[in-house]
């Protein structure tokens, strides 16, 4: 008797470890890499879009001898009102009495972060199950897969309405633990994943499209400012009165030019779309693998490795361009003032 209830307590053990969450906790966390590369492109994408739009308003500002003013927020140290905030502090035209309003390309970026927040939320959401050891952790993890993935739906309904699977989507992970999945976390683990991602990859499909679509709004103003500005860069050294510039201003114009050449080459080689695209095929290969009892971690693997690989040059080719834009403001020849070549925004 002893000898068949121990048989069967190893069968049990060898059916979980199987298709344990622990066979796709690496998977898991490169997704979740790739999701924070994502999201550090849109951040840098972002600023470098704010900091194009800053030095255009400013360029009109110095063609025009455009009268300015501190707003009065500027006078204040402390926040006011209830709630108490600090009052704006912006450069505006005299007579203004706000911050100008951002433009048309920066709300819709703007509109696009509850799908990264919402998305980066999910990942770690993910990451915690997987890492979960105790009963503890475990259940707090399975309520914040939970909330997160209800996340993506709310999202979804802020990002992109037309989406009409986001209105039927629910996430009950936590419900699963009081449910009869006692005997081993490992079990109850997979049973929140498979509970989960499934149910959730429509709405990371969704959320993907959000995401391409802003990413490739940013990387669209990037190479509208990059190109021109690259060009004007390497003008005084195809002229041939670069022989008259001294070394040291040789070095400099030749530093700034390396600059802008080395921002358009890495803005230009990746793609937005694709790496949004190979995070959604991550996603689905994961939830199909979950679906499925047979062990496809081989296949989740090289989806996740493609995606991550793929997030990580968005994320370098991203910040580069932001430290360019944010420092490419260069005096005009004619008349000294800030230049800035490009038209960066409609």
């Amino acid at each position: 008797m002893l000898h068949c209830h121990t048989s069967k307590l190893l069968w049990i053990v060898l059916a979980v470890s199987a298709c344990s969450p622990y066979v796709y906790s690496q998977d898991i966390s490169e997704f979740g890499n790739g999701v924070n590369a994502v999201s550090a492109s849109y951040q840098a994408g972002l600023q470098s879009v704010d900091a194009i739009a800053a030095q255009q308003r400013d360029l009109r500002f110095a063609a025009d001898r455009t009268r300015l003013i501190l707003l009065p927020g500027c006078d204040q140290i402390g926040p006011t009102g209830k709630p108490p905030r600090l009052p704006d502090c912006a450069i505006v035209t005299f007579g203004a009495s706000s911050p100008p309003p951002p433009n048309a390309v920066q709300k819709a970026l703007t509109g696009a972060a509850s799908a990264f927040d919402a998305l980066k939320s999910y990942a770690a959401a993910l990451t915690a199950l997987t890492a979960a050891n105790d009963e503890t952790a475990l259940s707090q993890a399975a309520q914040t897969l939970t909330s997160a993935a209800a996340g993506l739906a709310t999202a979804v309904t802020k990002a992109a309405p037309q989406a009409a699977f986001a209105k039927s989507f629910v996430g009950p992970a936590g419900g699963l633990l009081g449910q009869g999945i006692e005997a081993y976390l490992d079990q109850r683990r997979l049973a929140v994943l498979r509970n989960t991602v499934p149910a959730a990859d429509p709405v990371v499909n969704d959320l993907g499209q959000v995401v391409a679509a802003a990413l490739l709004d940013i990387r669209q103003q990037q190479l509208r400012q990059l190109g021109p500005a690259m060009r004007e860069a390497a003008e005084p050294l195809e002229m041939p009165s670069v022989q008259q510039l001294s070394a040291a201003d040789y070095r400099t114009k030749l530093s700034a030019l390396e600059v802008w050449v080395a921002a358009y080459t890495q803005a230009r080689a990746v793609d937005p779309a694709a790496a949004a695209e190979a995070m959604i095929a991550a996603h689905h290969q994961l939830a199909q693998a979950l679906m499925s009892n047979d062990d496809q971690n081989q296949a989740v693997l090289a989806a996740v490795d493609t995606f991550a690989a793929s997030a990580t040059q968005l994320k370098a080719a991203f910040q580069s361009v932001s430290a360019a834009t944010s420092a490419s403001t260069t005096p005009s020849k004619s008349t000294g003032r800030s230049k800035v070549p490009g038209q960066a925004q409609k």
